[in-house]
């Protein structure tokens, strides 16, 4: 039989498995801006806050395709 320690632990690992099934995939660093394609350092995916902004819109609006330059 489990106590309040073992049915708290199995109701958390639930959550965080249901937390990492919608969470959103994550870039992978490239060197370079992922809308202009800007050379950048290795910890950055985008040069501005508007090339961000730029790539989300057209991620959530499903126009991103082989390169996000050739749209821009």
């Amino acid at each position: 039989m489990s106590d309040a320690a073992d049915n708290a632990a199995k109701e958390a690992e639930l959550h965080f498995a249901a937390a990492l099934k919608v969470r959103k995939p994550v870039l992978p660093f490239l060197g370079f801006c992922h809308y202009c394609i800007e050379p950048l350092g290795p910890t950055s995916h985008f040069c501005d806050a508007d090339c961000r902004y730029d790539y989300e819109r057209l991620a959530i609006n499903g126009k991103l395709g082989s390169g996000a330059k050739s749209l821009k």
